[in-house]
């Protein structure tokens, strides 16, 4: 059995010891003057896509404060739901242990051993604090999008000028040279 155990967990270790890394790429432009040319068609065409993708990341989290106020009742409401829950599932723990110890043994403290059915189960978990405008808000940012993808095209029409790209893979931390 612990044999087993030690087989599946060995690899997570293994892999959480494993060195972290980062690849840089590294760009070598071409160098006959149509390739030039078409690289700042394609540098245009980059700053053109980076941003239309800032306009509407901007538009977007401009809206956020506005979805927040309109779905905020609704999280109001789900909070208050999910707080009368823990309030029966509270009190029916309240009434398990009470039960427990009366039959068993009202002397023993709360979180000890029963002496035959083994451990009592934990308090229920209350829900998170309220949410709040601030709090709808920051969900609201979350959902714009951070990257439209400009890269990959960029990175072909690069290759398709003549210029071609290198990897490298580094440890985190290290700068680049």
């Amino acid at each position: 059995m612990m044999i087993r155990l030690g087989l599946l967990v060995l690899p997570t270790l293994l892999a959480a010891c494993a060195p972290q890394t980062v690849v840089v790429k590294h760009y070598h432009p071409p160098t006959d003057v149509a390739g030039q040319s078409c690289l700042k068609n394609c540098e245009a065409e980059l700053a053109a896509c980076q941003a239309r993708c800032k306009a509407e990341r901007d538009a977007c989290e401009a809206q956020a404060e506005v979805r927040a106020r309109e779905n905020l009742p609704k999280a109001l409401e789900a909070y208050a739901a999910a707080m009368e829950q823990y309030r029966t599932e509270l009190l029916f723990w309240r009434l398990n242990v009470w039960q427990d110890d009366w039959f068993y043994d009202r002397f023993r403290p709360c979180w000890a051993p029963r002496s035959f059915y083994g451990w009592y189960d934990p308090p229920p978990q209350p829900p998170a604090g309220p949410p709040t405008l601030a709090s709808e808000t920051a969900r609201a940012r979350v959902a714009c999008r951070k990257d439209c993808g400009c890269q990959p095209p960029y990175e072909a029409c690069f290759l398709r000028c003549g210029g071609h790209i290198t990897e490298e893979r580094r440890p985190v931390g290290e700068g680049a040279k």
